[in-house]
């Protein structure tokens, strides 16, 4: 093995270990609670070209891509069903490798669209006084 081949692999093992190292880091990180203003940024850049997400909007989307307050109030709807479609998104969906946090802003938003009659939040909102939610969330 050449000198330019072991330093190739010396530099492949330490981005190996720096990028375990992050994603350590960032699992054992406090997470701050949902946030619906994020959550409808994450939409703005990511989901407008092809649905509508606000419930103000004259914007215009491909036939038959449902509107973010359709998906937010769809019968038996819950937070893991939506996490399941952003993990696993059909085409042409882009996989948009959200961060767990990513998704729950995301669904936070959807649930500011979500109608008193569609049942309970999609999320369980933060104690008071308490950062952690009620319940734990599945992922």
């Amino acid at each position: 093995m050449t000198d330019a081949h072991r330093a190739t692999w010396i530099l492949v093992g330490v981005m190996l270990a720096s990028a375990c190292a992050k994603m350590a880091f960032a699992a054992d990180a406090p997470q701050s609670p949902p946030d619906m203003t994020r959550g409808k940024a994450i939409a703005e850049r990511w989901c407008v070209s092809c649905h509508v997400i606000a419930s103000d909007s004259n914007a215009t989307v491909p036939a038959g891509v449902p509107t973010f307050r359709a998906i937010a109030n769809r019968k038996g709807q819950t937070a893991d069903n939506i996490r399941h479609v952003l993990m696993m998104p059909h085409v042409p969906m882009p996989d948009m490798q959200l961060t767990r946090g990513e998704m729950d802003d995301l669904i936070a938003y959807m649930d500011s669209l979500r109608d008193a009659k569609s049942g309970p939040a999609l999320l369980p909102k933060p104690q008071k006084g308490n950062q952690k939610p009620a319940i734990p969330y599945n992922t």
